[in-house]
């Protein structure tokens, strides 16, 4: 019932139909809203909003066959509700996992997964905050992010009492105390949480990744899950055990790496806002924010002291206004020995800290909506597409992200490959065009326009061969598969080219023959000029202009519409003949199949 409800939700509120109308198209829309909407536009003309066809407002009529559905949908959840109690409102979603690592280490996207995720319901146009946790395996990522889950669900209680009842278990993405890693992958939160904004509200989403710190073991994984993180985050917590060591700066500074890469190929800021989140601290009494900007400051000076420096991206990521960091103390040995995550095994240090870091970043997701470079909202719907499309390059080359150098070249030289497509295509938009004219098609004879679509063929691959990076090891690969597929195209448009040169060329040839019945028919005038016509096509012409002149007038019919058409031709030889000398080599090697079907 509630996928129902999605089909009968007005595109431009995002509710449910109220007085939905159906316009020309097709397409409902709530009445008021639909009205409201045109009053704003009408200097443009009066479209639907969902597809931009054309529409009248005087044929915009009350649909009361969907209003009758939206009726019975709503009776039948409100039904529901009762028979199920308050346990269905409380239901806002489970994990889903969007992806996951193969035996070979191959990442896999379930993309119909993703669409459901990101496209639901209001989710489609909704302005969204990605909150994504990345780090080392055991170290407690799960357990904050279910921490996130229960303030969400309990957006109206009173301060502090988000947290739950002191023996109640923890729940939501799936965890446990021990040394074992539990996610593979990514995991998201199947439903959205709509925290209200300045602005309206904000669609609030949890994303949990395992795998993309484990650099020393697979750094092609590394590299592709942290690609996958840096789209699917605006808010990103990097999960840290203890003290910031090297190993975390190093990953740090692969991860923003392969964010700027990743930035660049899809037009996003690479790291919006970025949380070095401590846990287990104990150097020292100082915890939470306060600790954290003295423990950044020291970081910094470190990296600062280096000459040179190391890690020169995540110090300068360190120096960001947008980078904060949190110390979290120990969680106390009744929590790591087997709890199932319950308030009353926290030590109270850990608890006020977990508390004062959730109600934090939670109070702020309004500041932190995914944007593009240019600072504009990404919808689901988009930012869905950037994942898919990622997705599909990594399906390709598989062996193509072995390091953050290596995948911008990887990405450099697809934008190459993608710009020779679009290229490509629009050359062949333009001669399709040409070619539906008929004095323009019958010009280029279907050999010299083969020809023609050879030679762009090459330039396209040249500019390729000399604009791609190196070293690429799948380059000569990409090049072969772009000639095949620019060469298939070509072959498909020169075919239709083809069938429109003759169709033409037989045309004005019985315009020729029609010629030879013009005296006759009083018409001379008109009869030279159609003989004009067909003197641009030279011989093409003679046969079927003498052969429509006999079929029907007869033997002097046929004389007369053949000498016109001689006259008609010997004129335009003698007009092109200069021009017929300097292609004369070119003419003799033309296939003569060219010219035998058209008369």
């Amino acid at each position: 019932m509630e996928r129902l409800r999605e089909d009968v939700t007005c595109s431009i509120c995002l509710e449910t139909l109220n007085d939905p109308v159906s316009i020309e198209c097709g397409h409902n829309f709530c009445q008021g809203c639909l009205l409201t909407h045109w009053s704003r536009v009408s200097a443009q003309g009066y479209q639907c909003p969902e597809c931009r066809a054309l529409c009248s407002k005087d044929r915009m009529i009350l649909d009361t066959r969907v209003k009758r559905l939206v009726e019975k949908i709503t009776e039948q959840l409100q039904e529901e509700t009762k028979q199920q109690g308050p346990e269905l409102e409380l239901e806002l979603g489970h994990p889903v996992q969007l992806v996951h690592l193969d035996k070979e280490g191959a990442l896999i996207l379930d993309e119909e997964a993703l669409s459901r995720w990101l496209e639901q319901g209001r989710m489609g146009d909704a302005p969204i905050c990605l909150i994504s946790i990345i780090g080392e395996k055991r170290r407690g990522k799960s357990f904050l992010m279910n921490y996130l889950l229960r303030w969400l669900r309990s957006q109206e209680a009173s301060e502090g009492s988000w947290m739950g009842k002191e023996d109640e278990p923890l729940e939501g993405f799936e965890w446990r105390m021990d040394t074992q890693g539990v996610t593979k992958g990514v995991w998201v939160w199947s439903q959205p949480f709509w925290v209200p904004d300045k602005g309206g509200k904000v669609a609030v989403l949890l994303i949990d990744t395992e795998g993309s710190m484990d650099i020393e073991r697979n750094k092609e994984t590394s590299i592709k899950l942290s690609a996958l993180s840096m789209l699917l985050s605006s808010y990103q917590i990097l999960n840290i055990g203890c003290q910031v060591k090297d190993t975390d700066l190093e990953y740090l500074e692969m991860f923003l790496h392969v964010a700027e890469v990743m930035g660049e190929a899809y037009g996003l800021e690479p790291i919006q806002h970025l949380d070095l989140l401590v846990r287990d601290w104990s150097s020292s009494l100082l915890l939470g924010d306060q600790g954290g900007k003295k423990y950044l400051r020291d970081i910094r000076q470190i990296l600062t002291a280096m000459s040179p420096c190391k890690h020169p991206k995540a110090l300068e990521a360190l120096k960001r206004s947008s980078t904060r960091c949190y110390l979290m103390p120990f969680p106390g040995n009744g929590i790591m020995t087997g709890s199932a995550g319950r308030l009353r095994d926290m030590d109270e240090r850990f608890r006020e800290s977990l508390r004062g870091y959730v109600t934090s970043l939670v109070g702020s997701v309004g500041q932190h909506i995914r944007r593009d470079q240019h600072g504009k909202p990404l919808s689901g719907t988009q930012l869905a597409a950037k994942i898919k499309n990622l997705s599909d390059v990594m399906k390709k080359r598989r062996f193509g992200f072995s390091s953050p150098c290596q995948m911008a070249i990887t990405f450099h030289n697809h934008r190459i490959i993608d710009r020779a497509r679009m290229d490509h295509t629009l050359y062949l938009k333009e001669k399709d065009g040409d070619s539906r004219n008929m004095i323009t098609c019958l010009k280029v004879l279907p050999s010299k326009m083969a020809k023609q679509f050879t030679e762009r063929c090459k330039l396209l691959l040249w500019r390729c061969q000399t604009d791609m990076w190196e070293p690429e090891p799948e380059k000569e690969a990409l090049l072969t598969e772009l000639e095949a597929e620019l060469t298939c195209e070509a072959e498909e448009f020169l075919k239709t080219y083809g069938k429109r040169f003759k169709k033409f060329a037989i045309g004005v040839g019985i315009g020729v023959g029609a010629v030879a019945l013009a005296p006759v028919g009083g018409a001379v005038g008109a009869g030279i000029a159609v003989g004009a016509v067909a003197a641009e096509v030279a011989l093409t012409g003679v046969g079927v202009g003498v052969a429509a002149g006999l079929g029907i007038g007869g033997s002097v019919g046929g004389g007369v519409g053949g000498n016109i058409a001689k006259q008609d031709i010997k004129r335009a030889k003698g007009a092109d003949s200069q021009r017929e000398e300097e292609e004369e080599e070119q003419e003799d090697t033309e296939d003569p199949s060219d010219k035998k079907p058209l008369i």
